[in-house]
């Protein structure tokens, strides 16, 4: 479309209908350009007008397109966008077709402006060197790699370099609103590019950051949000009186109800609401609902705060220096308290106050109380939990990512070489205890926690249950699989030699929230740090490979430790060993179930009833209760546990009749 330089004529009508300009000769507009819908209006420098043409609908009026009570700047207008009521200016914005901006103090970009991008963060360790900078492309792994990789000063030298190059590119000489992008009631927007299809509504003042936004999931900043050196990702929502600075916020995160972030970062599917979070590394699906939660200091993800969690990283010596690792799915509950440094095993559960430093990695699944004063660990507890399956099943469920990339990769599974390693060591090394504690003893203390001598042995068996359900399982859902495609038992078998070859297949990482051994990031790093992958897409694209080479990976894994576990290699399995393998499974996979499903009935006991048919007798207290929460006949994922009991001997059934039928 060709602008044109507005007739003596068309400047004598925008007069007439309250306009003014610094020099008319400065405003072009589009042949389309309807005029009487520009009125009370100045001009400032070179701007750019579209067609007027059209209609919005605002606050559930429809109402014209056009420039009403505006002061406009050295911007570029498109087609079809609505602009009135202006506080102070609109100032050195491209202008995207379709867009709305309405009831907006001021909305202002500074030539050169990064737009929030660069911005180091100083998370995980707030006393520092730890920052992550901010990019609107960053990912939970490149954030990983930055503030946990740094050793390798050659590596952090070129990774700084491909976030520069970023960085750099990111910035404009003016700012963006994008297509489609709705601004109302808004007050000061200074150097923020707003994505398409974006909808900004009441936020009091952003400055200095990048609301990324897509037609499949816009992102939305809602009533009193101020929001200050800051990256919102694709799907975000962020309302309510948030507050946040220095800040990255992911794909699909939702934010609010005075929610305060400093120097942190928030990843795919996180949730915040009323608390705290300073120098916090949330990865994926991290969730903290309550007031009075302070999340400090800390590399998190799967992770469920409970009200009143709280951390503390300054011991008043050398400052607020100290750091937290909560593996994978951990939960805390109501006013816990954990003194940094502790490092919890993934999808434990912390209960109570905690004024030793806890290290215990190699406990997954574990329960950890305090008991006067005192940390209590109970390994391999939340294996019998109910909680841990439904947390299993609803993860890949709330992942609401709309937009085409999903940034962060995201490996779901609970078990997985990364948890049953660790499983594997943590029953080593009950068994281990239980052998060398005198029998005198009541407790031995490993990784700063209490652990009763009781215990040794019955943590191992859940360990060790855990373990032979899953290398067996995976053995022969692989098994079958070949089985059922050749019909040929050594062909089947044969098949089983695994694709990928690893030096050690027992080191595994997680790289907030994609599982991968631990050689893959170390050969990463050794490309990034020797010149091998040289640009930010690069990186990604190997991050992208390790992804999809869990499956085969993890595979890798459990071929290497069946070997170890079970002194036989699976391409070697006779019939009647695998038939031993299945019954090693149904055994192990029936033990786990009957405790989570007992564990389960227990929502349904008589602790269960008592706030229910308040002043009724006990028959109506029953009725009560079963109307709001129903019976364990009725419960869907009760029910769910008993169906799956009886497929666990179906498929044992199915994959015996299988084999003997070769």
């Amino acid at each position: 479309m060709t602008y044109a330089h507005l007739t003596e004529d068309q400047v004598a009508q925008l007069v007439r209908q309250g306009c003014a300009a610094s020099d008319w000769r400065s405003v072009t507009v589009a042949p389309v350009c309807d005029l009487d819908r520009i009125s009370g209006v100045h001009f400032y420098g070179a701007v750019q007008i579209g067609s007027t043409a059209g209609t919005h609908v605002v606050d559930g009026v429809e109402v014209m397109c056009g420039i009403y009570r505006a002061s406009i700047a050295d911007c570029v207008v498109g087609d079809r966008v609505r602009i009135a009521d202006i506080g102070s200016v609109i100032s050195n914005y491209v202008i995207d077709d379709g867009g709305v901006i309405q009831d907006v103090g001021s909305i202002v970009a500074e030539a050169g402006s990064p737009f929030g991008n660069g911005v180091e963060l100083e998370t995980i360790n707030e006393g520092g060197g730890r920052g992550v900078r901010i990019i609107n492309d960053l990912t939970s792994q490149v954030a990983y790699v930055q503030g946990a990789l740094r050793h390798n000063s050659e590596f952090r030298r070129r990774l700084n370099g491909m976030i520069d190059g970023k960085a750099a590119a990111a910035r404009a000489d003016k700012g963006r609103i994008g297509e489609r992008a709705r601004i109302l009631h808004c007050g000061s927007l200074r150097n923020v590019m707003v994505g398409p299809h974006a909808f900004l509504h009441g936020a009091q003042y952003l400055e200095n950051g990048t609301i990324s936004s897509c037609a499949e999931h816009p992102t939305e900043v809602g009533e009193g949000v101020q929001a200050k050196s800051f990256i919102l990702s694709e799907g975000a929502r962020v309302d309510n009186g948030a507050i946040i600075e220095k800040a990255f916020v992911g794909q699909g995160v939702k934010m609010g109800k005075q929610y305060s972030a400093e120097s942190s970062l928030f990843f795919a599917n996180c949730e915040a609401f009323h608390g705290e979070a300073v120098a916090l590394f949330a990865g994926p699906y991290t969730v903290t609902h309550h007031k009075s939660t302070l999340l400090i200091a800390g590399l998190v993800s799967f992770y469920n705060a409970g009200s009143g969690s709280n951390q503390s990283n300054h011991m008043y010596k050398l400052g607020p220096v100290h750091q937290g690792v909560l593996e994978r799915g951990c939960k805390t509950g109501s006013f816990s308290y954990l003194m940094w440094e502790s490092h919890i095993g993934a999808f434990s559960v912390v209960i109570g106050k905690h004024y030793a430093n806890l290290n215990v990695p190699n406990f997954p699944f574990s329960y950890i109380n305090e008991e006067d004063g005192a940390s209590k660990i109970i390994p391999g507890l939340n294996l019998t939990s109910v909680g841990t399956v439904r947390d299993a099943e609803k993860w890949p469920k709330r992942d609401n990512r709309k937009a085409p990339i999903k940034r962060d990769l995201i490996v779901f599974e609970v078990f997985s070489p990364y948890t049953v390693e660790k499983m594997r060591r943590g029953r080593d090394e009950l068994l281990s205890l239980s052998e060398k504690v005198p029998k005198e003893k009541s407790f031995v203390v490993v990784g700063g926690a209490q652990l009763s001598r009781l215990l040794l042995k019955k943590g191992a068996k859940y360990y060790s249950l855990a373990i032979a359900r899953y290398l067996n399982e995976k053995l022969i859902d692989r098994l079958r699989e070949a089985v059922s495609r050749t019909r040929d038992w050594k062909a089947a078998t044969g098949s089983l030699v695994p694709t990928t070859v690893l030096k050690n297949s027992t080191e595994w990482m997680d790289v907030s929230g994609l599982l991968t051994p631990r050689e893959r990031l170390v050969q990463l790093e050794a490309a990034v740090a020797g010149g091998g992958i040289t640009t930010y897409d690069l990186l990604l694209a190997e991050f992208r490979k390790m992804y999809d080479s869990y499956w085969a990976d993890e595979w890798r894994y459990v071929y290497d430790v069946y070997a170890k576990e079970y002194n036989v290699q699976p391409d070697t399995l006779t019939k009647e060993q695998a038939l031993a393998a299945i019954n090693e499974w149904e055994s192990a996979a029936t033990s786990l179930h009957g405790m989570i499903l007992e564990d389960s009935k227990k929502e349904f006991g008589a602790f269960a009833r008592i706030g229910y048919g308040v002043d009724q007798p006990e028959d109506l207290m029953q009725r009560d209760f079963e109307a709001v929460r129903g019976t364990i006949e009725t419960n869907s994922v009760v029910q769910r546990l008993v169906n799956e009991g009886a497929a666990i001997q179906r498929r044992k059934q199915e994959f015996a009749e299988l084999i003997t039928s070769l």
